[in-house]
């Protein structure tokens, strides 16, 4: 590192920091004054912008930037001194400070070498001559040290970012930004891609920044709002919730399924934990055997279709069945797409027909009349006569409210269940957008799902069914996929059956684990024919393997020897049964928290839980409470996988503890 170089760019910190301050103190004007510079209209919305803004603004002045690249434009013969950062600005005279790592240009600090490069500017293309390529490591506003990138391998780079507690990793995901996953991020919102990652390879990382990407590249013609987030759980989604705000980006739906399915069925689906083992509800057969069921369920609605006013006939079947004889019913997708279309013809049969509609009632009255109820049936007359001239069309909804069937209890006429389990979201979707269709989810532009190995055709479908104008980001490893009952096989279904289009992209290279801790991993990846993942090049300490004597107390002495060192321990079962039992037992010796399918947050640095719910997640030091052969059958898959699942949340050190004998596979 140059000292004179070192100081050219320390006091350029200085500046850019003061510049910064210039920005916020400006921010802070306009929010003050937001009343005066917009209308009532406009003013809360401009207000909510620049609260926004200033939050993010004020997070990031003591790390303004991460990179610098210094790039001749061939064309305009000038050259572009960027310093790149998480977040963009410019000064009073529109003179920019810092760029925007979604920028166009920023993407040559993630995709090329030194020397001729060029990116992309819309369709067009800026070439020209890439001289520099730095990266900064600034803490607390301070300038510790800058590396040119060209000097030294990406691995090499990484490392200090990768030898971090967990926390400081998520606050540096920007900066360390590979090409592969650069190019992911960066890939058109009209592309549909499925993207197998091994585990530690980013994909939630990249799934996120896509949408940050996305969302700034297109904020001009697309609201946040219009992308979605899908993640396993509600403790996933509270996980990943500060990043996209973290990214300049609010207001994204961010659900688990069951929580999309709730919201979009309008009505609370409790969910049991026991899964029956009934391949034909996830696949795509069931999904035709429904559509099926409403084909004819639309002639039956027809057939016994009448537009009475109490208990007068205005409009018979007959005459409905005439008036609907040109529409095609196998065009409309739903019940209520077919609703809306027969009642606009019906309107307008209506009001073409209204005299004879009338006639018809006077004859309807008169044949029922007698001496003895004569006034009772002109007073009748009269209120049937008032409402077919002043609401009929009012009467004409309420007549075609049969076609508003009951999503569960249509669906029960399928599967007869007592209590709903995950599987059946995808057909209570897809019953309620045959009976409802997707009005609300047509503004949907781009879906990102993540962990959707654990997904199954049906419910892909579905989702893009109900989303049709939306692309899909679909993020998962066949590795990780634990639930044989209700997953997908592999991603070539969705390709073939589902997608019109969709290009599969593997990330083989683990960021997450040492090279320790991924070569232990890897044994049950060869073990079960899975492709093995690359760790990049760090390491950490050896896995410590060690029999159980005192479970409890072995797993206390670790914890506190991991504590001084590591900021974020997770003590990893088998199954949930075991996760409470060793919570149980040292809840009262030491603070530390127990994730179920239900929580939503942990609060505490020291967590229980089991390794199903470990997905997605990672913490410094791991311990495995117990990996003997019981626990842990080589014969099963299931099994093989949450064991891989479970060593692969470990970043730093790796702690496996066992009964008896340690599982086959890792005392190979």
């Amino acid at each position: 590192m140059d000292n004179n170089i070192f100081l050219e760019e320390k006091n350029k910190l200085s500046e850019i920091k003061e510049k910064y301050a210039e920005v916020i103190e400006d921010t802070k004007l306009q929010y003050d004054n937001v009343y005066r510079l917009f209308n009532k209209e406009e003013a809360p919305i401009q207000r909510n912008k620049l609260s926004n803004r200033l939050i993010l603004l004020e997070k990031n002045i003591l790390t303004p930037y991460f990179a610098r690249i210094d790039f001749f434009n061939n064309e305009e013969k000038y050259k572009d001194i960027c310093y790149i950062g998480k977040v963009g600005i410019s000064d009073f005279d529109n003179n920019i400070i810092t760029v925007d790592w979604r920028s166009p240009i920023a993407s040559l600090y993630y995709d090329s070498n030194i020397g001729p490069a060029s990116f992309a500017m819309g369709k067009d293309k800026v070439d020209g001559e890439l001289s520099l390529k730095r990266q900064y490591t600034i803490e607390n506003g301070e300038l510790i040290s800058y590396v040119d990138v060209d000097t030294v391998s990406n691995d090499e780079l990484l490392k200090p970012y990768l030898s971090t507690s967990m926390d400081k990793r998520l606050k540096n995901i920007v900066s360390t930004i590979q090409t592969e996953q650069n190019n992911i991020i960066r890939s058109s919102i009209h592309e549909n891609l499925i993207v197998q990652g091994v585990a530690g390879s980013g994909k939630t990382t990249v799934a996120l920044h896509r949408i940050a990407y996305l969302a700034y590249n297109n904020r001009k013609y697309i609201d946040p709002s219009s992308y979605m987030v899908i993640g396993p759980n509600k403790f996933f989604i509270n996980y990943i919730s500060n990043i996209l705000p973290d990214l300049d980006v609010n207001d994204v739906p961010e659900y688990d399924l069951n929580e999309f399915t709730n919201k979009y069925l309008n009505q609370e689906i409790k969910l049991f934990n026991e899964e029956p083992n009934n391949r034909y509800i996830c696949s795509l057969d069931f999904k035709n055997d429904i559509g099926k069921y409403f084909e004819l369920k639309k002639e039956e609605l027809i057939n016994k279709l009448e537009i009475k006013v109490e208990d007068f006939v205005a409009i018979n079947n007959s005459e409905i069945k005439n008036i609907i004889k040109n529409i095609d019913l196998k065009k409309f997708k739903s019940l209520y797409d077919l609703k809306e279309k027969i009642i606009i013809l019906l309107n307008k049969y209506s009001e073409s027909h209204l005299d004879n509609i009338l006639i018809k009632l006077n004859n309807h009255i008169d044949s029922m009349l007698d001496n003895k109820n004569l006034d009772f049936l002109r007073k009748k007359q009269d209120a049937i006569k008032n409402k077919i001239k002043n609401s009929f069309q009012s009467v004409i909804r309420s007549n075609l409210n049969i076609f508003n069937l009951n999503t569960a209890k249509t669906y029960k006429t399928f599967n007869d269940v007592k209590q709903f389990s995950i599987i059946d979201l995808a057909p209570l979707l897809y019953i309620n957008y045959k009976i409802y269709g997707n009005n609300e989810y047509l503004k949907y532009k781009h879906v990102v799902i993540d962990e959707a190995q654990d997904y199954n055709e049906f419910l892909f479908y579905t989702l893009k069914t109900i989303m049709k104008n939306a692309s899909f980001s679909i993020y998962g490893d066949l590795a990780q996929s634990l639930y044989p009952n209700r997953s997908i096989e592999n991603w070539d279904i969705l390709k073939e059956k589902i997608f019109k289009s969709i290009n599969i992209i593997k990330l083989n290279k683990s960021y997450r684990t040492s090279i320790e801790i991924m070569n232990e991993a890897n044994k049950i990846n060869k073990f079960l024919k899975l492709p093995e993942a690359t760790p990049v090049i760090r390491h950490s300490e050896e896995v410590l393997y060690e029999k159980i004597n005192n479970k409890y107390e072995q797993i206390l002495n670790h914890i506190g020897n991991a504590k001084s060192k590591y900021n974020t321990i997770g003590i990893i079962a088998k199954d949930q049964k075991e996760a409470i039992d060793i919570y149980e037992n040292l809840k009262n010796k030491i603070d530390l928290d127990i994730i179920d399918t239900n929580k939503m947050s942990f609060e505490k640095n020291i967590c229980v839980m089991d390794g199903k719910l470990s997905k997605g997640l990672e913490f410094d030091c791991v311990i495995i409470s117990d990996a003997n052969n019981i626990n842990y059958d080589i014969n099963n898959t299931i099994d093989m996988k949450t064991l891989y699942v479970s060593m692969t949340r470990a970043l730093h050190k790796l702690i496996i503890l066992y009964s008896e004998k340690v599982n086959d596979v890792l005392n190979n």
